[in-house]
């Protein structure tokens, strides 16, 4: 690459997209004779010109047509180039690992991610499904760098930001028989009818997945397969209303009322990272920016 070309090639730019070699000054931050210069470079290392002279506004000749785009390109890729160096020079990421568990509200996430990454186009994002059984490991092992999680409290050798509570509740389709029932529902009624339960692997143990009421359960490790369960009224699941926010507007499925405490699990929503390994710069970054997503769910 030519010492300066990336200047020639944004002065050139400038000038086709603002027609004009003194706008074109302005929008850069330049002098209109170091415009001009650029240009005249640019031409001369091409041996052609670029731009057709004599009219009142700067046009592109079909060869500077042909180029333009490439030097948009060029220009760009220049720009991300200084900029990731810049975020390597002041320690920042260049790959963030995240488990999130697969109750956390995924809209949210998404809202977070899309504004994170409009800003930090160069990280590396590795996303993985996970439950509270495998989390924690995951997290101990080096194989994550934080988590987002539904948690009733972290262990001793965790920290992390708590976001907001979420109540977790036992959801049926419509026609469900516990659904039409028609009255709070007790411990003995859950127990008469099916849980559908997240696994995420065959090697654990139900004994340990804590939340677990029927003598009748089924389990997947796909939230696909649970929520066509739930939805074709095979058995009842815990669940937020993040989860299932569709099924409830079009009245598929239904939040049912219970008598036991513990039928309405509370559980607080955070991001939780190893008390010796906390995120990077780029990380708490977009653990703020989950966590401004979620205050304007919260508030929507």
């Amino acid at each position: 690459m030519q010492p300066n070309l990336v200047d020639h090639l944004a002065a050139f730019i400038a000038v086709t997209e603002t027609g004009s070699f003194s706008v074109a000054a302005r929008t850069l931050n330049r002098a209109v004779s170091s415009i001009s210069y650029s240009l005249a470079q640019l031409e001369t290392q091409c041996g052609f010109p670029l731009l057709k002279r004599g009219t009142r506004r700067s046009e592109l000749t079909e060869r500077g047509r042909a180029l333009f785009g490439e030097a948009k390109a060029v220009v760009e890729r220049a720009r991300r180039f200084t900029s990731h160096a810049a975020s390597l020079e002041q320690g920042a990421e260049t790959r963030i690992r995240i488990a999130v568990d697969v109750v956390f509200p995924h809209a949210a996430l998404h809202r977070a991610l899309k504004t994170f990454i409009s800003q930090h186009e160069r990280v590396e994002l590795q996303i993985f499904n996970s439950s509270l059984n495998n989390l924690w490991d995951e997290l101990r092992a080096g194989r994550i760098d934080f988590a987002l999680t539904l948690v009733a409290a972290l262990p001793l050798d965790m920290e992390g930001q708590s976001f907001r509570q979420i109540v977790l509740r036992p959801t049926t389709a419509v026609d469900h028989p516990l659904a039409l029932l028609g009255r709070p529902l007790t411990l003995a009624d859950m127990q008469r009818e099916r849980q559908i339960y997240f696994v995420e692997s065959p090697s654990i143990d139900m004994e340990r997945v804590g939340r677990v009421f029927s003598l009748d359960v089924w389990t997947a490790n796909d939230l696909e397969h649970i929520r066509r369960l739930i939805c074709n009224g095979v058995g009842w699941c815990f669940a937020s209303e993040d989860f299932f926010a569709e099924e409830l507007q079009n009245g598929i499925v239904r939040l049912l009322p219970c008598s036991d405490a513990q039928l309405q699990p509370s559980r607080t929503i955070s991001a939780a990272w190893l008390a010796d390994r906390r995120p990077g710069p780029l990380g708490r970054e977009l653990v703020r920016l989950i966590a401004d997503a979620l205050d304007t769910a919260a508030g929507s």
